[in-house]
């Protein structure tokens, strides 16, 4: 797995790309933002809702093959039983493109050595990529 990987999302196709969840085992100095698995990082509060959240959790070398990471667009916020009412929240769960970015690797610690062929044994495949979603009808 990568170290940090970040999910953007677009509402149109010519919108700007906006962040719609972290990954990192350096949340704070990658992506300036606390981690969320931290147990001293407050939980966000309602009005805060539609920021993305960084967390280290799946950000492990291992497993090497076969690892999965569940994003649930609503997971840690605050305001999630109150979907329906919520138009902030339904907002928030809109895309009409999603786009993963691998920022750094995982490397055993090869980083060290500087050695760029090293560095370019490493490499990552993404084999399966599942949405779950529906189509936002407007009432129609």
């Amino acid at each position: 797995r990568p170290e940090s990987f970040a999910i953007y999302k677009r509402t149109t196709e010519n919108s700007p790309w906006v962040p719609f969840q972290f990954y990192s085992a350096s949340c704070r100095d990658t992506y300036g933002l606390p981690d969320t698995k931290d147990p001293r990082t407050p939980a966000p509060r309602e009005g805060e809702e539609t920021r993305a959240l960084c967390t280290s959790e799946y950000s492990d070398i291992s497993p090497l093959t076969g690892g999965q990471v569940p994003f649930s667009t609503l997971e840690n916020r605050p305001s999630n039983y109150k979907f329906d009412s919520s138009p902030e929240l339904q907002e928030w769960v809109t895309a009409t493109d999603i786009r993963i970015t691998l920022d750094r690797l995982n490397t055993f610690g090869d980083e060290v050595f500087w050695d760029p062929q090293v560095l370019r044994s490493y490499y990552y495949a993404i084999i399966d990529f599942f949405v779950g979603a529906r189509c936002k009808c407007n009432g129609h």
